[in-house]
């Protein structure tokens, strides 16, 4: 009998997934992100800037929304349609971190140029890019991350894949 209530704990544990870990002792729910906008989507990957002022989510498959919100306040501050699916494996913001690049796919030589400050958008060849035209290996979607001070857990909610949860640690 202890046996199977020690696999019911260890089940229901494992479908809660990334909310149930940030749930626990060192982490509290804060905010669920919604996107200012009427379309239900699926949030797909997470990108969190080298500054830690934005995290950006890439939304939907084809067209694709690109949301950047602030880590500061939480709020939305820039939306991009883009009409092509794209994924993050590509993506990085360039030094003044203002501007994301997106590949347009993962074969292609062009990138989206998404300005997070002036919320403008243009398709680029990447030779005109910060990083030029690299050779970009293939990575796992990122699904969860920490901000760089570990204050901020954020995850896509495993249950519910239109929903984003933000977590703050727990004061002690």
């Amino acid at each position: 009998m202890n046996f199977i209530k020690g696999c019911l704990l260890a089940l229901v544990s494992f479908a809660f997934g990334a909310g149930a870990m940030a749930q626990g002792s060192d982490y509290q729910f804060l905010l669920t992100l919604k996107p200012e906008m009427q379309r239900k989507l699926l949030a797909n990957e997470l990108f969190l800037s080298p500054d830690g002022k934005h995290i950006i989510v890439n939304y939907g498959n084809k067209p694709t929304f690109i949301i950047a919100y602030s880590t500061s306040d939480w709020k939305q501050v820039a939306a991009f349609r883009l009409t092509d699916w794209v994924d993050f494996s590509s993506a990085y913001i360039d030094t003044t971190n203002q501007q994301f690049y997106v590949k347009i796919s993962r074969t292609s030589t062009q990138y989206h140029r998404l300005d997070i400050k002036e919320k403008t958008q243009d398709i680029i060849p990447c030779d005109i890019t910060p990083r030029g035209c690299p050779h970009i290996e293939m990575k796992m979607d990122v699904k969860s991350l920490y901000t760089a001070d570990k204050k901020h857990y954020i995850a896509i909610n495993k249950q519910n894949k239109r929903e984003v949860k933000v977590y703050k640690i727990r004061e002690k």
